[in-house]
């Protein structure tokens, strides 16, 4: 039970925080004049499809023409729609819809086929009752990170093509919106998902909604939900586009213990983070009442959304441990640029703990050994971050190389899935940490 002096402080504000996060993280919301009619994020996650909904591909002839589509059917030992062939098994020359484990984000495949013919995933929506204003897809969102010819989007209403784009190889997310006008019960919205002229292959992750405008209005403009800003505060979202509900019970949960314990150290970041035996933290610095705010899947832009809507401003801890930045790394952040999110998110911190000493780890090594490009990328990336040290309220420490051995592998006992760390890996990291951290607490 929380004690009564901070029932106020969690119970009201930070619980209507996350209320209207649910409705607003993103804004994808219609204003309060508009309606959602539909959510593809939430469709396209159904082992089978929600009334009104459909997956298909352009089997028998040209996009464009419904009378040659062929429905694409879900298998769950592949978590994927797809063709299926005569055994029962995805065909790999027809589109498919893969569904994340964490039936968030939905990555699509599309191809030309021998014959010339491009092949197009595409995600139907036929409206239950007469629209009452315009019917807009909005907050498009299409990231190709892998086809260098370009992956193409295209909307229908029935056979009527509304409007295409062509979105190039990219780190981020390109976003789309259309007005489709006026549409009656009955009407088939289709956004199909394709190669565009020569390429063959295309694809990428999807999202998108469907909303019901009042007349002569425009939605707000589409957000990059896929790709959010380095300068953003943004929580993780859920197939809806708004905040994932397990991340706001975690986030809730955390806010709730800080102020019950009045924690004065805190270790806050990822699954990294977030898989610190707690023994190991009670044993070393039991008298400062220990928090771990790690949270798996975080990029800084995370983060920095749990400080600004946090509760450090509540309790004065006396230092924090941040470690973050190896999923922005995943995500092809360049060094410059999460050294530029990561001082955003230093400075929400400072403004939520003014006087907290920061202690700003480097991002961890990964692999089997420290070789190769990603490593490189982190070896650059912590030289931007060292940076960002002033020795007076943020200091730095690379404990990396205390999990690498001298040959510069990296032992499966240490990381056995060659990212998150192990029993012997936290002690090795805690024999480093420890004697900067005690000085810390003890200034």
């Amino acid at each position: 039970m929380l004690k009564r002096r901070h029932e106020g402080a969690l119970g009201i504000a930070s619980k209507v925080v996350i209320a209207w996060f649910v409705l607003n993280a993103t804004g994808v919301q219609a204003d309060s004049e508009g309606k959602t009619l539909a959510l593809y994020g939430v469709a396209a996650a159904e082992r089978t499809p929600p009334p009104g909904w459909d997956f298909a591909w352009n089997a028998k002839g040209e996009i464009g023409d419904s009378r040659g589509y062929s429905p694409l059917s879900f298998v769950e030992a592949s978590s994927a729609y797809g063709a299926l062939s005569e055994s029962g098994q995805l065909r790999s020359d027809a589109p498919s819809h893969n569904i994340s484990r964490d039936n968030r984000y939905f990555d699509i495949s599309a191809m030309t086929d021998s014959a010339g013919i491009a092949r197009f995933y595409i995600a139907s929506y036929t409206l239950p009752e007469d629209s009452s204003g315009d019917v807009w897809v909005n907050h498009g969102n299409l990231r190709n990170r892998s086809f260098p010819e370009g992956t193409a989007v295209k909307i229908y209403v029935n056979e009527m093509l509304k409007s295409q784009w062509l979105f190039k190889q990219d780190r981020f997310a390109g976003v789309f919106q259309a007005n489709l006008g006026r549409l009656k019960k009955g009407d088939t919205i289709r956004v199909a998902v394709g190669p565009g002229v020569g390429a063959a292959k295309a694809g990428g992750r999807l999202f998108f909604i469907i909303e019901d405008v009042p007349n002569g209005q425009k939605p707000a403009e589409p957000i990059n939900i896929l790709s959010p800003a380095i300068n953003g505060a943004n929580p993780q979202q859920a197939a809806d586009g708004t905040i994932d509900p397990a991340y706001a019970a975690k986030h809730q949960a955390q806010c709730e213990a800080l102020l019950a314990n009045n924690s004065e150290l805190i270790f806050i970041g990822d699954s990294i983070t977030a898989r610190w035996p707690a023994e190991d933290l009670q044993e070393a610095f039991g008298s400062f009442r220990p928090a771990n705010l790690g949270i798996g899947g975080d990029w800084f832009q995370n983060v920095r959304w749990r400080v600004e809507n946090g509760v450090l401003d509540k309790i004065h801890p006396k230092a924090i441990v941040l470690l973050v930045g190896t999923n922005n790394i995943s995500a092809r952040l360049t060094p410059d640029e999460i050294a530029q999110g990561m001082d955003y998110l230093l400075k929400a911190i400072q403004e939520k703990a003014p006087a907290a000493k920061i202690l700003l780890l480097g991002i961890l090594p990964r692999g089997e050994s420290i070789a190769g490009e990603t490593n490189e990328t982190i070896r650059l990336t912590n030289t931007k971050l060292a940076s960002l040290a002033d020795e007076k309220r943020i200091f730095y420490l690379d404990v990396g190389d205390r999990l690498v051995e001298p040959d510069g592998t990296i032992r499966s006992d240490v990381m056995p899935d060659k990212l998150h760390v192990a029993a012997p890996g936290y002690k090795r990291w805690m024999d480093a940490m420890k004697p900067a951290l005690d000085k810390l607490l003890k200034e």
